[in-house]
């Protein structure tokens, strides 16, 4: 199997080390993986992709071919800004436990001066009325999510089931995604094995039958 160049982009709030684990099982695989970390508190979802923008072009220069791009919650909005700005970039887009519909618990939390003040601008990005401003990549995407809540505080105002944060029905978009629901919730969702297994799918199934890949 053609091994490929994987970039990693965790989520709000979170950092680069969230994504160690996938990361070493992607690497296992055979693959090189990039693991990205950005401001996800300071900027807004597109500053965020803005911001990568820069070291992703020069992954995609390196690798000679295409990436694919994994990220988990926020980090999958951020990865479809940079493959619609840039259709060369990406081969493949996999999205683990992101509000592509928007989250109800960002609905919530945004309307607290606390929490815009801990999540900043992407906050309001993550919101059920602003999901419509994410563009829409060209490249074939895959999206996973988790149906395990241990989250308690929003477990009634997202529709079931749902990860703790982020419902399957807004992970869940309709674009012709490749499709994937796991039972675990969402600050972990890449790291359950299901949720590996259908990232090292996504990324097999985007590798090029010539076997010119990253």
């Amino acid at each position: 199997m053609p091994h490929m160049t994987v970039v990693l982009l965790h989520g709000l709030g979170r950092t680069r080390r969230s994504m160690a684990r996938l990361a070493s099982r992607l690497a296992a695989a055979g693959h090189h993986v990039e693991t990205l970390g950005y401001p996800s508190r300071r900027l807004g979802v597109a500053a965020c992709a803005v911001h990568l923008q820069p070291a992703v072009a020069a992954i995609r220069a390196r690798a000679g071919v295409p990436v694919v791009l994994v990220g988990h919650s926020m980090g999958g909005l951020v990865a479809r800004h940079l493959a619609a700005a840039d259709p060369a970039l990406a081969a493949g887009l996999v999205m683990l436990g992101t509000p592509s519909r928007g989250s109800e618990a960002a609905d919530c939390v945004s309307t607290l001066r606390l929490g815009r003040a801990v999540f900043g601008p992407a906050l309001h990005d993550l919101r059920t009325d602003a999901a419509g401003a994410i563009p829409m990549p060209a490249c074939p995407m895959a999206a996973i999510a988790g149906t395990r809540a241990l989250i308690p505080l929003f477990r009634t105002r997202i529709p079931r089931p749902h990860d703790g944060l982020v419902s399957v029905e807004s992970a869940r978009f309709g674009a012709g995604e490749r499709w994937h629901a796991v039972p675990a919730h969402h600050t972990w969702l890449m790291n359950h094995p299901g949720a590996v297994a259908a990232v090292l799918g996504a990324v097999a199934s985007w590798s090029p039958p010539d076997g010119r890949a990253g």
